[in-house]
């Protein structure tokens, strides 16, 4: 796909912007969550790990650490100037960045545009000069400053390595998390997206391809490309973006035409699809989890799907632009630019 075409396919849709909210945590509410929590500007999609909620503020630099015992933000952590880094390379150019549509390119002037927990650090996008950095959880303090030569887009961490995907240089990144070394880099074909990974495996979305790659990481060799995007019987949908493995199974979410795919890790074949409800966010922070057995989806509801049945067995009215799971409970990004804790009933 030429760049021009890859550029009109990826700011289609609606204009929205996820808000900020201010003021102090609410540690009950009268809706389904447990707790609403206040973040900084523009939140982003949330981790769990390292003992806490993290979550980056992609509007204003800075990353909310969140208490699980107490469902408070105990400490901020300032990474960049995000307004500086914005009118630097994305207003003075004139490019897409400048207008808050519905694009995925609005994304790579986030700060952090992502972050990854992992090998006992905190894994933190540096977009502003195509860096990682490496966070120590406990302290806050900055170990490592790792040049990927690539504005991140999406992260995930194991014990043994962090992995980046890049949407405008369709690439994916491997960092070693003993050497703080970039060690491996993939071609992924057209926007490089949403990724999931293990110690087995790694997945990882071609948005505007509309492909799923799987990658060995014992032997950083490309297994297999799977069309989630194409003609014929395995036509599913259009721009494939978040992607979460459970085991027996790895899910693809997309962005054009709200389907869930199914797809088997052994045969590497689509297996089911249905229907779950668009994001109301801005594009590229679309995310799913997996709790208590059940797949979860962000969306205009949040929708609990049975991988038993392959159908959507309850929603949940709360809007949400991103669930992940930790601590027991989900945790969403709400499109009032709040975190939730809900922990489902039945």
């Amino acid at each position: 796909m030429a760049r021009g075409s890859r550029r009109l396919a990826a700011v289609l849709g609606m204009v929205v912007v996820a808000g900020c909210a201010n003021g102090p945590a609410s540690p009950t509410s009268a809706g389904p969550a447990q707790a609403i929590i206040s973040v900084g500007s523009r939140p982003g999609v949330p981790v769990a790990g390292e003992g806490a909620v993290w979550v980056p503020n992609t509007g204003d630099g800075t990353i909310s650490r969140i208490d699980p015992t107490t469902n408070r933000v105990k400490a901020t952590i300032k990474i960049g100037n995000q307004l500086a880094f914005y009118k630097r390379d994305c207003e003075s150019k004139g490019s897409v960045h400048s207008y808050m549509v519905n694009s995925f390119h609005v994304r790579d002037c986030d700060l952090p545009s992502a972050i990854a927990t992992g090998a006992g650090s905190l894994w933190v996008a540096k977009n502003d000069d195509q860096a990682v950095l490496r966070v120590d959880p406990k302290t806050q303090r900055i170990l490592a400053r790792i040049p990927v030569g690539i504005v991140p887009f999406d992260m995930a961490a194991t014990d043994t390595s962090l992995w980046v995907t890049a949407y405008w240089a369709d690439q994916l990144v491997r960092i070693d998390a003993k050497t703080n070394q970039v060690v491996a880099r993939f071609t992924v074909p057209d926007g490089a997206g949403g990724l999931t990974v293990s110690d087995q495996a790694v997945w990882v979305t071609g948005t505007v391809a509309g492909t799923l790659t799987h990658i060995d990481p014992s032997t950083n060799q490309v297994v297999a490309t799977i069309p989630i995007d194409c003609a014929g019987p395995c036509y599913v949908g259009t721009m494939p973006l978040p992607v979460l493995a459970t085991g027996d199974a790895v899910w693809v979410q997309t962005e054009g035409d709200g389907k869930l795919v199914r797809v088997d890790p052994q045969t590497n074949r689509i297996v089911a699809r249905l229907d779950v409800m668009f994001g109301p966010g801005r594009r590229g922070l679309d995310h799913m989890a997996y709790l208590d057995g059940s797949v979860w989806v962000s969306g205009d509801s949040l929708q609990r799907v049975d991988p038993q049945s392959n159908r959507v067995s309850g929603t949940i009215d709360v809007s949400t632009t991103s669930v992940i799971s930790g601590f027991g409970s989900l945790w969403i990004t709400d499109n009032r630019g709040r975190v939730e804790r809900i922990i489902p009933s039945g």
